[in-house]
């Protein structure tokens, strides 16, 4: 739960400073370690449940909504975070929403994919899938940020994929 406020801290130092976002790499890597440990775990409670998807996706994001909070609480008492504001949320577009649905996307495929293909090529497909979903996301500006396709850029997404084919 530290991670949280500690990669908000490292966006906007990193926009302050160029490279002081090497120091918080930690974080980033520790979130991604924790990928496969969330996936199995709730294969795991998956099958403590009965098998019932619907109530292993329901406690875990009980969970990790309880979590974020704290850490909401923890990263707005820090000088200069900015502070939730829920008077613009009705004025919101629609595929503001989408987020939360691509959460419950990945975490359902990731919990159910686990026991049946394993947690190395669960991971490998899902990051595959991240770094070509990655490349468009850059180029048609869905994070705000517009990147040019370029070979170069396009050809860095292509081991990673290959890797995954390797592992599965």
């Amino acid at each position: 739960m530290a991670g949280a406020p500690l990669i908000v801290l490292g966006q906007r130092t990193s926009r302050a400073k160029p490279g002081a976002a090497i120091r918080l790499d930690g974080p980033r890597l520790f979130a991604g370690a924790v990928l496969p440990v969330q996936g199995a775990v709730n294969a795991l409670l998956k099958h403590d449940l009965g098998g019932a998807m619907f109530a292993t996706g329901v406690v875990s994001f009980v969970v990790a909504a309880m979590t974020m909070a704290v850490a909401q609480i923890g990263v707005t008492t820090m000088p200069g975070a900015a502070k939730p504001s829920s008077d613009k949320l009705s004025s919101a577009p629609w595929w503001s929403w989408l987020g939360g649905f691509a959460g419950a996307t990945y975490v359902t495929t990731v919990f159910t994919a686990i026991p049946v293909i394993g947690a190395a090529t669960t991971v490998g497909l899902t990051v595959a899938g991240q770094q070509v979903a990655s490349v468009f996301v850059d180029k048609y500006g869905g994070s705000g940020c517009r990147s040019g396709l370029s070979l170069k850029r396009g050809s860095r997404a292509s081991p990673c994929c290959s890797r995954a084919c390797v592992i599965s």
